[in-house]
């Protein structure tokens, strides 16, 4: 159904200043504010909402609200289809429930939650290329007619555009710092946020430890199974190593079988004790299972802690990897910490003296 009526001067006025915002604006959180902000002063109503569809499961969820507790309802999702929203969402055509107890479509889940009576809505999607990108709801408006979804109509168009710009600037940044073949950070994310986590050393005070990883005889598994499974071994190696680490703590992917975590907070003990665990967790994984096989495999460790160990970021870096080495020239598939090569060092200087 389409509703089609005329809006007054100021009315169209406020759509223009809207979207010139709305297209020019790329930080995520003050885009969608601004959104919601000027619905609200537009449309007076219960409470507006801003509901966005998850690429990753395709069900509408709450990204935004006003006068609706958005902590009370942002694990609540909807399917394409259920409710006025998924349903709205689906067919990219707005609806104005005015009595929603008589409407099939109605689902209470959300009024269930957050303990607000819903009487009427108004929704609308935001559609872009012809894909469905989320819906505006307007709860218990003062005024629901063909007039009013126009003008939502209106900025939802408007929202769509701007949506699908945060979505695609958010997605460069991404890859900006991301590694394309594990989804793991990249090298340059790694040498940006060290830098970072040094400088805020002094004020902080917390220690930065750092493992620097290396797959044991992975030349000899790709040649064995050729080099897409080989691709495939290390996007599942990375999965292994992001299930064994917290925020704030990450994973980058170094380059081919080498991998780095970060510790932040983390002394010398305690990322020893988490090398060990990443490493076992490893050595106890099948990887290419989904494709019919068994794969195993086994790691070498290295493992330096700042400021115990090192002075900068180069210092750091180069510690941990020297501790690595020290184990794939000493036997393989072990964690050794830089105090460890340094006791061991010291130890062969003085038997031969």
């Amino acid at each position: 159904m389409t509703y089609k009526s005329n809006l007054t001067r100021s009315e169209l006025a406020a759509c223009v200043e809207l979207g010139k915002a709305l297209t020019s604006e790329l930080d995520g959180s003050r885009l969608l504010e601004k959104i919601l902000q000027k619905i609200k002063d537009l449309l007076p109503a219960l409470n507006w909402s801003l509901l966005l569809i998850d690429e990753k499961t395709n069900e509408l969820r709450f990204e935004l609200s006003i006068d609706l507790d958005i902590d009370e309802v942002k694990d609540i999702r909807i399917p394409l289809d259920e409710g006025i929203a998924g349903r709205v969402a689906k067919s990219q055509k707005a609806m104005i429930v005015e009595e929603v107890e008589k409407s099939p479509f109605f689902s209470n889940r959300v009024d269930r939650v957050s303990k607000y009576k819903t009487r009427s809505i108004i929704c609308v999607p935001l559609v872009y290329g012809g894909r469905s990108l989320g819906v505006i709801e307007v709860v218990n408006p003062n005024q629901a007619d063909n007039k009013t979804v126009s003008l939502l109509s209106i900025i939802a168009d408007y929202a769509a555009i701007a949506v699908e710009n945060m979505r695609r600037y958010r997605k460069i940044h991404r890859l900006a710092i991301h590694d394309d073949l594990t989804g793991l950070y990249n090298q340059r994310y790694l040498y940006n946020t060290l830098n970072q986590l040094i400088s805020n050393y002094k004020r902080i005070s917390a220690p930065i430890s750092l493992i620097f990883m290396d797959v044991d005889n992975f030349k000899r598994i790709v040649d064995t199974y050729g080099h897409l499974k080989g691709s495939r071994i290390l996007q599942e190696l990375a999965q292994t190593i992001e299930t064994m680490i917290e925020d704030p703590a990450f994973a980058v992917a170094y380059g081919g079988d080498e991998f780095v975590v970060v510790l932040p907070g983390y002394d010398n003990e305690e990322a020893i004790k988490k090398a060990e665990q990443i490493r076992t967790a490893i050595s106890q994984t099948a990887y290419l299972s989904n494709h019919g096989l068994h794969v195993t495999l086994q790691a070498s460790l290295g493992v330096a802690t700042y400021p115990d160990d090192a002075k900068d970021v180069t210092d750091l870096m180069a510690l941990a990897d020297n501790a690595m080495f020290d184990v794939k020239a000493t036997g393989k598939n072990r964690v050794r910490s830089i105090n460890e090569l340094s006791a061991s060092v010291s130890s062969d200087l003085a038997n031969r003296k």
